[in-house]
This record gives C-alpha cells, sequence and structure tokens, in this order.
C-alpha cells in the first residue's frame, strides 16, 4: 500500500510538471513506455477533451479525407470496445462544429446509437455543445443523461434545443445550466427546474414566474441570468414578500426589452449575498429620474454589492438630454456600497460631473477596480473631467486597472519631466476615452505617459460613432477621433522614451560615482 502512494505521488509530480509546461506529447510518450504508468497517464490525457478526434482516430475504420472524417467500413463489436477503452476515461467534453476538419454524419449517427452497454462516456461531467448540424443532434441526446454536472448549450441553435429539452430529466447531480438566451424557457414546466435541486449557475431566456418562485426558494443557486418581459408581473414572487429568497445568490444577470422590467426583483427580493448585478435593456432606458429610483433599490437590498453594470441600447431618446442627465447626487445614492469594486454604467443617460466631484466618488471606493461611466453610448455632451481630475482619481484609487469616461483633455505645459505633478500608476491597464474632446496630442499624450505608463488608450473608436451629435458636424466627430488616434500612437513611444531617460540618468550617476 505504502509503494503505491509513493507511486501515485511521484506520477501526481509528473503530470503537474507536463501539464505546466503544455507539452501533451509527454505524457502520451510515458503512456507508451512505462507499463507501470500507462493506465493513470490516459486517465490524464483523455479526462478533458476539446473534440471527439482524439477518441475517433483510435479506430482504424476511421479515417480523414480531404476536410472530413469518415470511416470506410461498419464499426466492429472490437472497435467499440477499443473506444470505450478511452472513452469512459473523459469528464469533460466539447463538441463544437467550428473545427476545420467535419466529422461524416455516418460517424455521428453510429455514435448515438452505440450497440455497447455500458455507454461510452460512462463518467461524462461536463458536456460543452456548439455543433449545430440536425446531424450531430442525436449524439447530444444520448449524451444528456442524469450524471452530468455541467450541460453548456448557449451557443446551441434556439431551434434544435426543443429535441433536448426532454432528454434533461431530475437530476440532483446537476450545477451549471447554460441555455441559449434567444430560447423562451417557458413552456418548460417549473418542476423540472425545482427537480435540479443542486443547480449552481443557471442561464436562459424568457423565463415565467412560477420558474421564478422555485429559484428563489433555492438555497443552493449562486449564480442567475435569465430574461423578463412585460409578461412577467411577479405575482408568484410577491407570495415570498418578507421571507428570505435567492439566498444564496451571488450573481444576478437580468436582460429585458426595457429595464423597467427589471425592477420589480429588485423591490420584492432583498439579496444580501449578491455580489454583482448586471441589468441590460435591449430598446428602452430609464430617466433619471427612474435611474435614481433604481440606485435606490439597489443600494437598499444589495447592500455588500462589488459589481455594478448597467447597459441601454437607446441613446437618443426625445428631447435628451432633458431628463437624462446622471447627477454627483444621484450617483451619491450608490455611496453606501462600501465594497464596490467594479461601476458599470452605459444607459440612455448621460453624464454632469467635474473633477471635485469625480475626486469625491474615488474618496468614497478606494478598492474600486474598474470605473466605466459611458464608454459605448458616450457622453453626448461636453464633459467638466479635466486630465488633472482623471490623475487625482488614480491617485486616491490605487489598485484601478480599467477607466474609461469622457473628458476635456488638455494638459499643462511639457517642458517639465513630470507633468503628471507625481502622480503614476503602472497598474492602470486600460483608458477608454470615448467620446472626449482632445487639443493638442503631444501634451495630452506626453501627460498620460508620465501618470498611466502601461494603460492602452482607446475607446474613441466607438464614442465617435454614436448616432447623437454633440459636436454638431461629422467633421467634427471625425477630427476628435483623428487626434485620439495620434495621442494613442504617440503615448508608448514617449513612455519607451521616459524609461531610456531615466536608464540615461542612472548611468550618468553610476559614473560620476
Amino acid at each position: 500500500m505504502h509503494k503505491c502512494l509513493q507511486i501515485a505521488e511521484l506520477f501526481d509530480v509528473i503530470c503537474k510538471r507536463v501539464l505546466a509546461t503544455g507539452h501533451q506529447g509527454s505524457l502520451a510518450a510515458l503512456c507508451r513506455t512505462c507499463r507501470l504508468f500507462h493506465e493513470p497517464a490516459l486517465d490524464v490525457l483523455y479526462k478533458s477533451l476539446e473534440s471527439l478526434r482524439p477518441l475517433l482516430f483510435c479506430i482504424p475504420e476511421i479515417v480523414t479525407i480531404g476536410n472530413k472524417i469518415t470511416m470506410f467500413k461498419e464499426l466492429r463489436f472490437s472497435d467499440w470496445q477499443r473506444m470505450q477503452y478511452y472513452a469512459k476515461r473523459v469528464h469533460s467534453l466539447r463538441v463544437n462544429d467550428q473545427e476545420e476538419v467535419v466529422i461524416d454524419k455516418t460517424i455521428l449517427h453510429a455514435l448515438a446509437t452505440s450497440p455497447f452497454t455500458p455507454p461510452m462516456f460512462t463518467h461524462l461531467k461536463r458536456l460543452w455543445w456548439s455543433n449545430n448540424s440536425a446531424d450531430a443532434l442525436p449524439l447530444l441526446c444520448s449524451l444528456v443523461n442524469a450524471r452530468l454536472e455541467w450541460l453548456i448549450l448557449h451557443d446551441l441553435d434556439p431551434v434544435l434545443l426543443p429535441r433536448v429539452v426532454p432528454h434533461i430529466i431530475s437530476s440532483n447531480s446537476l450545477h451549471v445550466a447554460c441555455f441559449p438566451e434567444k430560447y423562451s424557457m417557458r413552456h418548460i414546466r417549473p418542476d423540472v427546474f425545482q427537480s435540479w435541486r443542486n443547480l449552481q449557475n443557471l442561464v436562459c431566456g424568457l423565463v415565467n414566474d412560477a420558474t421564478l418562485y422555485h429559484l428563489a426558494t433555492s438555497s443552493k443557486l449562486t449564480h442567475l441570468t435569465i430574461q423578463v418581459d412585460e409578461k412577467n408581473n411577479y405575482s408568484a414572487l410577491m407570495k415570498l414578500a418578507g421571507q428570505p429568497v435567492f439566498t444564496a445568490l451571488e450573481g444576478l444577470d437580468i436582460t429585458a426589452t426595457h429595464t423597467l422590467h427589471c425592477i420589480p426583483i429588485l423591490e420584492i427580493a432583498e439579496l444580501p449575498s449578491l455580489r454583482s448585478l448586471r441589468i441590460h435593456s435591449t430598446e428602452t432606458g430609464l430617466t433619471d429620474v427612474e435611474l435614481h429610483q433604481c440606485f435606490c433599490l439597489i443600494s437598499r437590498h444589495c447592500p455588500n454589492l462589488r459589481h455594478l453594470r448597467m447597459k441601454d441600447l437607446q441613446v437618443s431618446p426625445p428631447k435628451f438630454p432633458v431628463g437624462y442627465i446622471i447627477t454627483f447626487d444621484i450617483l451619491k445614492t450608490l455611496f453606501s456600497l462600501r465594497y464596490m469594486e467594479g461601476l458599470h454604467l452605459d444607459t440612455t443617460c448621460t453624464f454632469s460631473l467635474d473633477d471635485n466631484e469625480l475626486a469625491q466618488l474615488a474618496g468614497t471606493w478606494l478598492k474600486l477596480r474598474a470605473l466605466e461611466l459611458g464608454t459605448e453610448n458616450g457622453w453626448r455632451q461636453p464633459s467638466k473631467i479635466t486630465l488633472q481630475g482623471f490623475a487625482e482619481l488614480l491617485r486616491r484609487c490605487p489598485v484601478l486597472l480599467v477607466v474609461g469616461l469622457a473628458m476635456n483633455a488638455w494638459a499643462p505645459d511639457i517642458d517639465h519631466r513630470r507633468p503628471g505633478g507625481g502622480i503614476r500608476r503602472n497598474g492602470l491597464e486600460v483608458l477608454r476615452v470615448a467620446d472626449s474632446k482632445v487639443t493638442d496630442p503631444l501634451s495630452v499624450a506626453a501627460f498620460l505617459s508620465d501618470v498611466a505608463p502601461n494603460a492602452e488608450i482607446t475607446g474613441y473608436e466607438v464614442g465617435f460613432e454614436i448616432g447623437f451629435d454633440m459636436y454638431g458636424t461629422f467633421n467634427t466627430r471625425m477630427l476628435y477621433r483623428e487626434r485620439w488616434e495620434e495621442v494613442s500612437m504617440l503615448h508608448p513611444l514617449l513612455v519607451n522614451l521616459r524609461r531610456q531617460e531615466v536608464v540615461g540618468l542612472e548611468s550618468d550617476e553610476y559614473s560620476r560615482d
């Protein structure tokens, strides 16, 4: 027994070193040359497959002709035995239709109707399926069983899903289930969701209120991605008012045609365990008054929230910007969320913030890692934030990785060696400038090369493509875009120049010593 443990420990060390280098061929060589490690090495090699091809190529009758994998004669029982010898080791399998080599439908049909007992994939736990061929559908149905822990189908054509759903039987094993977001789950009986007692992560399309009721009472559900619309009146969920609901939920992602359809969940449910909230509308967003009310609900019912993302596709409502301006007072509603690490707001509304208000925001959320305000929809009106305000944001938030906002970007005299005034954040990875105004690209690039030397300057590609033209003419928009392209090009050149200058100064000092 002690010797077996030593061998197992030795093999574990070998596997970790081989897998760390990424050379799977070393394990294959180990299988062929060392009888002692043959079986354990095969277990590692076949545990996680990115394709069916490694299994198919074990059979001499299966060959590649051109860009197609086919078989030139019917498989014998010994072939099935050989394939099962390897397939029984597979715990995780991906099947997609994006591969350069296509599997012939005769093989797919043969795999789906295998005469071999027990089934080939006796230990399959995780299945990712994005093959949208109708010929492959029977194989998918044969793989969906009560043993699965992960079933990932979000890239499957929704037209094909109705044939798969009947095979998704009651299972205590299922932990993660992802369905196409465009596929409505309303025709599925609510008790099917209830039968997945250990479900932790669900991604799906439209759901009905009875399904929401069952999901809300789950003590295991930690992440939920759903769609709602005007047909959801939340009557079933209201029966739980005052009771603990979604007690383990850490991530909630809601999509609707109108943001207002998402709000009732926040009104009914207190979500103390929620860490991440995403609300996305595909047509109509909120006014600034409605958004303020939404922020109040979030602050009151999600006290431990760390990441908030709100996205509206509507960018040019009637009478804009009247009634669609996020002011500092509105943002202050979120200040009670002391653990905030990521704030992403790309709504129908624009923003009205200046340097002092941005500094107060930064002073409240010292652990902020991502701050993105209007990076895709743009601000659609001139910003009051300057480069000095941006630098102060970096000074107060030392762990920022991503910043996105609109600025009025002009820079001070660049004769000084440190135009940033001594502020430098090497950790900032991305600066998205949206539809920022910019003058004198060289000065701006010099300033940014000092305060954020490692940041990629981007976002102007999107920021100046918006439909609402705050600058009046197409030529003016293109002028600002071209200036930001110049800043983006100059920035890394100036960063390298600064580094060479530092090396030169250090060399001079060493020579004098």
